[in-house]
């Protein structure tokens, strides 16, 4: 696992090296096709990087290189894109910003805040829309658990703050940083992006530490080992415990027609389960179906804490009129802040509504 995460983090800087270039170069539209795009005679991009495109900068994605032609999936709208029209490479993939304030928040398939948005832009996304994924300027009331020459691995909780009542949010060292503690600050109040601890690696490099991470949503985050399934998720649902039962890290899906309560069934697998978190994804749902699953979990009391339901929920809304590409992207989105969350010790539980649409997505890219 060590080489694993040594070999992605030298692929991450040689990245980052040529994140100046790609940002100086004057690669533009060759071709538009629905939400594909593509480039013609460049070198400046590399596969799944995230790039954007056109002066709206919109958000898009390589899928495929050759020798004549780079390919870019388009995750908003390109009506109005025209040959000629810039791109602009970052030299990171497409990832996600992994902290405090992912719980009781709203996203869309590549982690855009809606609540943010919806203050920015009205009820509809503008084109282009930039909104940081988690509040930059919230403090969080931060405990500091480890001290000047700890040594830490990834994955090692460094510190913890409470994220609502019910859950308490642990900032873990990245997979892919290890060493020893240099500098620590005091227990205190911080915003995401301040620096709370310093760790100094085995080749002398120091890493600040603050209290998110960034993670490519197409990478699994890594683990030591598989636990077995040997585990039951207690559903609360009497008929599905006994005649369907699931296990903690199983799977399972809810077949149904029109109408027949799949998304109901799916509240109440959210509201009774024995998960600690539930990530919700409305993966092509219709607009007025994803409206009533926010007001339905807004409703929502967890029978736990008696505390709202929203506090320990998390909803990705991704609807059939946003373009298929960020649909695609929304369940790879969903798991890996599901990872997250399952790396700090919780059981979480991600429900996907519906799979099909995604498949529906798969089809027309």
């Amino acid at each position: 696992m060590r080489n694993i995460c040594k070999r992605f983090l030298s692929i991450m800087k040689k990245s980052n090296l040529n994140s100046k270039k790609n940002a100086s170069s004057k690669d533009v539209i060759y071709g538009i096709n629905g939400p594909v795009v593509t480039v013609k005679n460049t070198k400046s991009f590399s596969m799944t990087e995230m790039v954007y495109v056109g002066s709206e900068r919109l958000v898009g994605e390589v899928i495929g290189i050759t020798d004549e032609l780079t390919t870019i999936q388009v995750y908003e709208e390109t009506t109005g894109l025209k040959p000629g029209d810039c791109v602009v490479g970052t030299g990171d993939p497409m990832k996600v910003c992994l902290g405090p304030g992912i719980l009781d928040n709203i996203f869309d398939g590549i982690e855009r805040p809606l609540k943010s948005i919806e203050e920015k832009s009205g009820v509809f996304i503008a084109r282009g829309c930039s909104v940081p994924p988690l509040d930059q300027e919230k403090k969080w009331d931060v405990e500091i658990l480890v001290k000047e020459g700890d040594c830490l691995q990834g994955g090692a909780i460094y510190a913890q703050c409470p994220e609502t009542s019910i859950i308490v949010h642990k900032c873990m060292v990245p997979p892919d940083i290890s060493g020893e503690v240099i500098e620590v600050k005091e227990d205190g109040k911080y915003k995401i992006n301040d620096t709370v601890v310093k760790i100094k690696d085995e080749n002398g490099n120091i890493h600040e530490l603050t209290l998110c991470q960034y993670w490519p949503i197409r990478i699994p985050r890594p683990m030591k080992k598989r636990l077995p399934s040997n585990i039951p998720l207690i559903t609360g649902q009497r008929i599905i415990d006994t005649l369907f039962p699931v296990a903690k890290g199983g799977a399972a899906a809810v077949p149904g027609g029109f109408g027949t309560g799949k998304t109901m069934t799916q509240h109440q697998l959210a509201k009774w389960c024995d998960a600690d978190i539930i990530v919700y994804v409305g993966c092509g749902e219709r607009g007025n179906e994803m409206c009533q699953v926010v007001d339905e979990f807004s409703k929502l009391v967890d029978p736990k804490s008696n505390k709202p339901m929203t506090e320990r929920t998390v909803l990705i809304a991704n609807t059939s009129n946003m373009p298929v590409a960020a649909r695609e992207a929304s369940i790879y989105t969903g798991i890996t802040l599901a990872e997250y969350y399952r790396d700090m010790g919780y059981d979480v539980a991600i429900m996907a509504d519906s799979t099909s649409r995604w498949a529906e997505a798969l089809r027309e890219i």
